[in-house]
């Protein structure tokens, strides 16, 4: 049985935790291994001296569809405690929430991918009390995806944002803990960062375990499909935002799906099999308006290559459709002047090989040789 950091909660507090006064980093989703929710453990240990509890992106109550979409603050009764939400145009605290705070204890879901905005949101943070005399414990888990493949081109610094604020690839393979010593490593950040370390986890296993970390996660498949789909949101196509399969769905309405189908078939393309379809998203993208479109169905989880497969999916629509197709304008994740597609990218590289109709075989060696480049780098910051 894999324990995470989170089934270890009596523990810590046990050894000295309960001394201090802290702020709980969580979304109201996280759950320990028996089901019970992560804030309502660290409620029962830390009594009055937990402070606060402070949200990332999708709200506390994971209820916040889409991106640049704040969370008011509040008061939970019940709880008798505040929540307030980091995920705003500043990113980080505002100096009244940290008065007399001790420690930040976190417990995230990331996803594995770099796009996801949680983990780099916390590095963020960490900057932000570099020097201070804050204690900063990471409950760790593992990462979904697994920890040995990687995925897709190494984000460039100059790009570098809540969705990317590190050189990793797109698959980036880390756990959060793994994620965080990196990053503490890179910007030579001044905290005490404890990691509570996952056991009975190898990098070789997939994490299927899931409690719908945002609104558009809802399941392990979901997760498989988003390293690459996650570059649909720079594009007009829908990405299935409003269905019932989020990320797995691609179309628009001036799309042929037997077509597009018949295309993707030809690459042959490991892991998946695709299948023409029509959706109907109830909002977002082309609410309400029958799209066509194909279904990412994957068949083999160790084989399948997200960042692959949609990258040719948008290299087809973009030739395709040329009077159609559109790479999204600004604002994203609160950037407002460069496209999306860069952001999410952290890079032009994608972009440009795109609209140039680059196949991904014709960069696959360069990305994957700087995906190696990258493996080797992070080794000494790996936990398992």
């Amino acid at each position: 049985m894999i324990i995470s950091g989170v089934d270890k909660i009596e523990k810590i507090f046990v050894s000295g935790l309960n001394k201090k006064n802290i702020v709980l980093i969580t979304g109201s989703s996280n759950v320990d291994s028996s089901g019970s929710p992560v804030y309502l453990e660290v409620k029962k240990f830390a009594g009055n001296n937990l402070k606060s509890i402070w949200s990332l992106q999708h709200g506390f109550f994971v209820d916040k569809q889409d991106n640049m979409v704040f969370s008011e603050p509040f008061y939970w009764q019940e709880l008798d405690i505040n929540v307030r939400s980091l995920y705003g145009e500043s990113l980080i605290p505002q100096k009244n929430w940290i008065d007399g705070i001790d420690a930040i204890l976190i417990d995230i879901f990331d996803i594995g991918t770099r796009v996801y905005t949680f983990v780099n949101h916390i590095v963020k943070i960490m900057k932000f009390f570099s020097g201070d005399d804050v204690e900063f414990i990471i409950l760790d888990r593992p990462n979904p995806l697994g920890g040995n493949i990687v995925e897709g081109n190494i984000a460039e610094k100059k790009y570098f944002s809540i969705v990317g604020d590190l050189p990793v690839p797109m698959r980036h393979s880390l756990t959060v803990g793994e994620y965080l010593i990196y990053a503490k490593d890179y910007y030579k950040i001044d905290i005490e960062l404890d990691i509570i370390k996952i056991e009975n986890w190898k990098r070789e296993l997939y994490e299927p375990l899931w409690t719908y970390p945002s609104p558009n996660m809802p399941s392990y498949n979901t997760a498989l499909a988003y390293p690459g789909a996650v570059m649909l949101e720079g594009t007009n196509l829908s990405e299935g935002r409003g269905t019932t399969r989020p990320f797995e769905f691609v179309g628009a309405p001036f799309l042929n799906a037997i077509q597009m189908v018949n295309h993707m078939n030809t690459l042959n393309l490991n892991g998946v099999r695709f299948i023409p379809i029509f959706f109907k998203p109830e909002f977002s993208k082309f609410a309400n308006m029958i799209c066509d479109g194909i279904y990412i169905y994957v068949i083999d989880v160790e084989n399948f290559r997200s960042f692959e497969v949609y990258y040719e999916i948008i290299r087809f629509a973009y030739h395709m459709y040329p009077d159609k197709f559109e790479w999204k304008n600004p604002p994203y994740e609160y950037e407002y002047k460069r496209l999306p597609i860069d952001m999410i990218s952290a890079s032009v590289f994608i972009r440009e090989n795109i609209e140039n109709n680059i196949s991904y075989s014709e960069i696959r060696e360069d990305i994957d040789n700087n995906g190696n480049k990258y493996l080797n780098s992070v080794k000494p910051f790996l936990l398992y």
